[in-house]
C-alpha cells in the first residue's frame, strides 16, 4: 500500500487619563536607533517608522511628550511636541506607569508610528521605546479625503471578495500610511469574514484616489441562565469538570437544558461555548453558531466532545492570565471568552478572527479535534491578548513576533513540555514523523513547506537562529510569521531551561503589554525583554542574565 504523504498546513495563524508631572528638564544618558533598514546577518528588513530606545537618567518628572520633546535632539526626532498625542494610559503592578504616544500629522494618525515613555513608581521618567517616522514629521501632507469612508469600505470589500454580509461591522480609520517610498493619506479598512478561506483583512486605500495600496490577512490561525457544575469526556476521554449554566422550560422545574457557559467568573462577561454543526459560513450561517446544549448536565457523547475541551481548556487559559499576571479576560476588562466548535468538515485549523476562538474538527488522519489542544486553546487566546495590548502587525518580524508570543505562553501554560499542538496530532501524522506542530525546545526537528526552502539556507528546517532566517517575501507566509518565530520561540526556551517557566512567563508577559509596540522588530523585542527582566529582577539578576544569554544564543545580539 501506498504510503500517505504527510502535508501539515500552515496552522494556529491569527486564521491565535493623564496626570500632570512636573521637573526639570532630563538628561538622556543611553540611546539606541535601529535605521529604516533592520540589517541582522546581512537580512534586509523593510520597516518605515525606525525604532527608538533610550534609558534616561534618574529623578527627572517630565510629561510624556514633554520628555521626548526635550530630548529630541539625542533622539534624533523631527516635531515630536507637535506631532505626539496621548493615546493610553497604563499603571502596572509594581506600580510603574507606561504612556502610549500616537504620532500624527494634523491630528491624523501615522500607521504604525507609537511610542511609549516609561515611568517609575516615584513618577521619573525610566525609559522610551517605540517607532517614529522622520520623514513624515518633516513634511506637509494634505490631510482631505477625496473619497469617502462608505466608498473606501466597498472598495476594501471587493478587493478581498467579501460576502455580503460579514461577521463584524467593518471598521474604517483614516490614516497617513507609509508604504514603499511613499506617505498616502489612507482609510485603513477592517473587513472580517468566514467561509472555507476566511479572512480578518487590513485594506489601506488611497484617499485620494481610490486606489488599494496595500493589504494583508491578519486571520490568526491556530431566557436567565443559572450557574450549574457539570463534567464531560474530552477528545481524548478526559475526564472533565465544568463550569456551564442551565435554564428550565417555561413554568417547569422539569426539562432543564444545559449549555456551556459559564457566567461563575467574578468581574467578567463569561465563558461561551458555541456548535456551528459541521457547516461553513454562508448567508444562513454565520459565527458563533448555537450556544452548545444538552438535556444532561454530563456532557459524555463523541459529538460533544469537542465542545468539552475548548469550554475546559477556555477557562484554564484564562485562569493562568488572572492568576499569574492579574489580567481579567483577553483583553485585561473582563470580555466574553468566546469559541466555536465543530467548523466546518474536516477542516484542519483553529484560529483567531480578532473576537473569539474557531475551531476544527480536523480530518481523523493527520489532525483530530483541535480543541483538545490545551496549547492550542491558549495560543489563539493569546493572541486576543496581543491585539488588545502591543497590536503587533501580523507581517514580517513583527508578525513574528505575534505568532512566537502565542507559541511560547502556550508552552507556558500547557506546561508539562515545550512542543506545541502534540495534543492534536492524528495517528498518520504522528506515524510519518509529526508528532507536533513546532517544537520550542528543538525547531529545526521539523520541516518547512517547499515553498519556502528557497529562502532560507538551504535546509529547509524550522529555523532556531537568525543564521537560518528565512527572508521570505510578503506573499508567503506574510512574509514569514509562522517560520521566523521558531527562533524567538528557542530563545524563550534557553531561557526558560535556566529560570523556569513561571519567571520566563513573567518576563514574556511584561514585555509584550508594556514595551512591545506594533512594529516592533525582533531588535526591539530584545530590548522590550531585557527591561522586562531589569525591571522584575534588576539588570544584575540571573534572570536578566538568562534572558540575555537567551537571545544571544539565537544570535539576537542587538
Amino acid at each position: 500500500m501506498e504510503k500517505k504523504k504527510l502535508v501539515i498546513p500552515m496552522l494556529l495563524s491569527t486564521a491565535l487619563m493623564v496626570s500632570p508631572l512636573v521637573g526639570s528638564p532630563v538628561k538622556a544618558v543611553q540611546t539606541h536607533h535601529v535605521s529604516n533598514t533592520i540589517l541582522q546577518k546581512g537580512l534586509s528588513v523593510k520597516q518605515p517608522n525606525p525604532s527608538i530606545y533610550m534609558k534616561a537618567d534618574k529623578g527627572a518628572k517630565l510629561e510624556p511628550i514633554e520628555f521626548v520633546e526635550e530630548n529630541k535632539a539625542q533622539l534624533k526626532l523631527i516635531n515630536p511636541g507637535q506631532s505626539l498625542k496621548v493615546k493610553s494610559e497604563e499603571k502596572d503592578k509594581l506600580g510603574m506607569k507606561h504612556m502610549r504616544l500616537q504620532q500624527t500629522i494634523n491630528g491624523v494618525p501615522v500607521e504604525g508610528a507609537e511610542m511609549v515613555v516609561h515611568y517609575n513608581q516615584d513618577g521619573s521618567v525610566k525609559s522610551v521605546n517605540g517607532q517614529y517616522n522622520n520623514a513624515v514629521a518633516g513634511k506637509n501632507i494634505n490631510i482631505q479625503p477625496d473619497i469617502s469612508a462608505e466608498n473606501a469600505l466597498d472598495l476594501a470589500k471587493d478587493s478581498v471578495s467579501a460576502p455580503g454580509q460579514l461577521e463584524t461591522e467593518p471598521e474604517t480609520e483614516l490614516v497617513v500610511y507609509p508604504f514603499n517610498n511613499e506617505d498616502y493619506l489612507a482609510y485603513k479598512v477592517n473587513v472580517n469574514f468566514l467561509g472555507e478561506q476566511p479572512g480578518n483583512w487590513y485594506v489601506y486605500i488611497d484617499a485620494k484616489t481610490g486606489n488599494i495600496v496595500d493589504k494583508y490577512n491578519a486571520l490568526m490561525h491556530t431566557g436567565e441562565y443559572s450557574a450549574s457544575k457539570g463534567s464531560g469526556l474530552g477528545v481524548k476521554g478526559d475526564h472533565r469538570v465544568l463550569n456551564i449554566s442551565h435554564q428550565n422550560e417555561a413554568g417547569s422545574k422539569q426539562g432543564s437544558t444545559f449549555y456551556l457557559y459559564d457566567s461563575s467568573l467574578e468581574n467578567a462577561e463569561g465563558i461561551f461555548t458555541y456548535d456551528f454543526k459541521n457547516q461553513w459560513r454562508s448567508s444562513s450561517t454565520r459565527l458563533p453558531g448555537d450556544l452548545f446544549a444538552s438535556k444532561d448536565a454530563a456532557w459524555t457523547s463523541d459529538y460533544e466532545r469537542a465542545g468539552v475541551d475548548a469550554h475546559y481548556n477556555s477557562e484554564k487559559v484564562y485562569n493562568y492570565f488572572l492568576n499569574e499576571h492579574g489580567r481579567n479576560s483577553i483583553d485585561g476588562k473582563g470580555m466574553a471568552i468566546v469559541s466555536t466548535v465543530h467548523y466546518g468538515d474536516k477542516y484542519n485549523n483553529a484560529f483567531w478572527n480578532g473576537s473569539q476562538m474557531t475551531y476544527g474538527d480536523g480530518d481523523g488522519e493527520f489532525m483530530i479535534s483541535l480543541s483538545a489542544g490545551l496549547d492550542v486553546a491558549a495560543h489563539e487566546m493569546t493572541h486576543g491578548v496581543t491585539n488588545t495590548s502591543s497590536n503587533l502587525k501580523y507581517r514580517f518580524q513583527s508578525g513574528a513576533l505575534n505568532e512566537a508570543f502565542s507559541d511560547i505562553f502556550g508552552a507556558l501554560i500547557d506546561a508539562d513540555d515545550w512542543e506545541l499542538g502534540e495534543d492534536i496530532m492524528g495517528e498518520t501524522a504522528v506515524e510519518s514523523g509529526r508528532d507536533a506542530l513546532r517544537s520550542l525546545s528543538d525547531p529545526s526537528r521539523f520541516p518547512v513547506g517547499s515553498a519556502y526552502v528557497a529562502y532560507g539556507n538551504g535546509e529547509g528546517m524550522y529555523p532556531k537562529h537568525m543564521d537560518e532566517y528565512y527572508d521570505l517575501p510578503m506573499n508567503l507566509d506574510n512574509g514569514g510569521v509562522h517560520i521566523n518565530s521558531s527562533i524567538i520561540n528557542h530563545a524563550a526556551y534557553l531561557t526558560g531551561e535556566q529560570i523556569g517557566k513561571h519567571k520566563l512567563g513573567q518576563i514574556y508577559y511584561r514585555a509584550l503589554t508594556v514595551y512591545l509596540t506594533p512594529d516592533s522588530n525582533f531588535s526591539d523585542a530584545r530590548n522590550a525583554l531585557l527591561q522586562s527582566a531589569d525591571d522584575l529582577y534588576g539588570a544584575d539578576s540571573s534572570e536578566y542574565i538568562a534572558t540575555q544569554a537567551g537571545l544571544d544564543g539565537v544570535g539576537i545580539t542587538e
